[in-house]
């Protein structure tokens, strides 16, 4: 009974040991939970490393199907055993939610930035087509001008002279008006000044005449008391 006892553990053991396989390079995810926990050996009992939160990516090292524990390697290197049920293959729900929105969110961009380029293409070609309109009426009036021009093409030598004549006769008005300008400008600033000198110098005499006028007074009133 005790033979078969030894040879029932013995091949319990080879089992665990045909079960316990090595998986290198390969990724697996915290499946769908809050937290869940890295221990330092492959049960219960062992010491708790840290928590690892839903959708974090492990490095699978070892797979214990017997004690139902994984080895696994963090991102940041650090080593741990883990459920191995709390494992899978693909990333969370939340995970892949979060990361096909963002391929949406990315994609609408997308579009986004090509319907305001159709816009702004929209807009260029509105505004070319008015830019055409614009310069087809302006050729017209100019070869309308031009036409003109043609038929009095004789009289051009003495429009230009007489535009000449004009032009130095301007210049000579500017400058006369320059000059009466400074005329007027030294006049005011003469003016002014003769007022300033008017007003000080009766500003002046009034002031003689109040320190004056009170001494006279005086005198007269002594002489006047003394007879």
């Amino acid at each position: 009974m005790k033979n078969y006892i030894d040879s029932s553990a013995f091949l319990f053991f080879l089992l665990g040991l045909l079960l316990t396989t090595s998986v290198f390079a390969e990724t697996r995810y915290v499946s769908d939970q809050l937290e869940v926990t890295l221990r330092r050996g492959p049960t219960l009992s062992h010491a708790i490393l840290r928590m690892l939160k839903s959708g974090t990516p492990v490095e699978v090292l070892e797979v214990d199907k017997e004690s139902g524990h994984t080895r696994v390697k963090t991102n940041n290197g650090q080593e741990g055993w883990i459920l191995t049920r709390y494992l899978s293959a693909e990333p969370t729900a939340r995970v892949q939610l979060e990361q096909l929105l963002k391929s949406m969110n990315q994609k609408e961009d997308a579009n986004i930035s090509v319907v305001e380029q159709l816009k702004t293409i929209r807009n260029e070609h509105e505004t070319a087509k008015q830019l055409i309109t614009q310069l087809e009426s302006e050729n017209k009036k100019l070869t309308e001008q031009l036409s003109s021009l043609k038929t009095t093409a004789a009289n051009v030598l003495n429009i230009e002279a007489e535009n000449k004549k004009f032009r130095h006769k301007l210049a000579d008005t500017e400058e006369q008006l320059n000059i009466l300008q400074n005329e007027s400008s030294e006049i005011e600033a003469r003016k002014n000044r003769d007022w300033f000198i008017t007003g000080a110098l009766v500003l002046f005499g009034g002031l003689i005449l109040g320190l004056i006028l009170p001494r006279f007074a005086r005198k007269r009133s002594s002489r006047y008391s003394d007879f």
